[in-house]
């Protein structure tokens, strides 16, 4: 349980200080949706210094060509609303349902059921700074959250895809905002599970996972691959790590970017305990070997990507 508690921290730490900036406004790279939904941010724009936005999603889009087929994807994805200027709940409800008539080429009407109960969730009143949340879950599923509080539900595919298309369809509130949302995002390269290997014999050792915190590099182990180390226990390890489970510890940490690299780190042996000076880089030809050095390791490691 312990060790379950563990990654659950560093996850979370990860989707709170992993971030892409617009404006004075971040969105998290990588965020939670509804407590358990994890979504990648594809893109994030600005609405007339009103709003800001980000689109999240768990696959990849060619550009701003496909949006009508995100908008109508019966797929998990969600959207993130940032108010960064004052204005009243009518005015916000207005702005939705003049998108949605623009979305469905003024057959709106078609929808009406679905638009007032969906503006029917939305607080009567709106302040500068509130956060917007909106996730839909494959089969139909849209809910609305305001910060932290989740307000409702809307349960229609055809309403979801108008409610997208508000941004992301054919006659959009604004293009360059569409377009912002649908650029291709490519997260820090860093990131991800990366397979170690024996430097000596070439076998495959563990699974690590890297993460950012506060402009970090930590990694832990997910996994080990030879089945009868996964219940290992690290008894050579010092301080905090002593005496835990080999899996679920963070081996690497404290890396810090310094031109191409990152440096000034630590690196924890599981076999002997000990804790070394370490650096990693990816060569810009190839993202996805992994390159780590660390006092004592017998020269550089090579890591290979693990590709969903």
């Amino acid at each position: 349980m312990k060790k379950v508690i563990y990654y659950i921290v560093f996850l979370n730490a990860l989707f709170s200080f992993s971030q892409t900036k617009v404006g004075d406004i971040h969105f998290n790279d990588i965020d939670v949706f509804d407590n358990d939904t994890e979504l990648m941010l594809n893109g994030a724009g600005e609405k007339d210094k009103l709003y800001a936005m980000a689109l999240y999603l768990d696959f990849e889009v060619d550009g701003v060509e496909d949006g009508i087929m995100v908008a109508e994807k019966d797929v998990t994805m969600a959207i993130t609303i940032k108010i960064i200027s004052s204005v009243t709940d009518s005015d916000f409800k207005e702005i939705i349902r003049n998108g949605l008539e623009r979305a469905t080429d003024g057959n709106s009407y078609l929808l009406e059921n679905q638009i007032r109960d969906f503006l029917n969730l939305l607080p009567g009143e709106i302040n500068k700074f509130d956060i917007f949340r909106i996730l839909y879950v494959k089969g139909g599923t849209l809910s609305l959250f305001k910060n932290k509080e989740k307000l409702g539900t809307i349960n229609s595919k055809e309403f979801k895809k108008a409610l997208f298309k508000i941004w992301l369809g054919e006659n959009p509130v604004d293009l360059e905002l569409k377009e912002n949302l649908l650029a291709s995002y490519e997260p820090n390269p860093i990131l991800g599970k990366w397979k170690t290997y024996d430097k000596k014999t070439g076998v495959a050792i563990n699974i690590i996972q890297l993460y950012i915190i506060k402009d970090k590099v930590y990694g832990s182990i997910q996994r080990m691959l030879r089945i009868s180390e996964r219940d290992a226990i690290c008894y050579e390890c010092e301080g905090a790590d002593k005496n835990q489970n080999v899996e679920g510890l963070v081996i690497l940490k404290r890396l810090q970017l310094e031109g191409d690299r990152y440096v000034n780190g630590k690196f924890t042996d599981i076999n002997t305990g000990k804790v070394s000076d370490c650096q990693i880089w990816i060569d810009q030809d190839d993202k996805n070997i992994l390159y780590v050095k660390y006092k004592g390791g017998g020269g550089v490691h090579e890591w290979k990507r693990i590709l969903d």
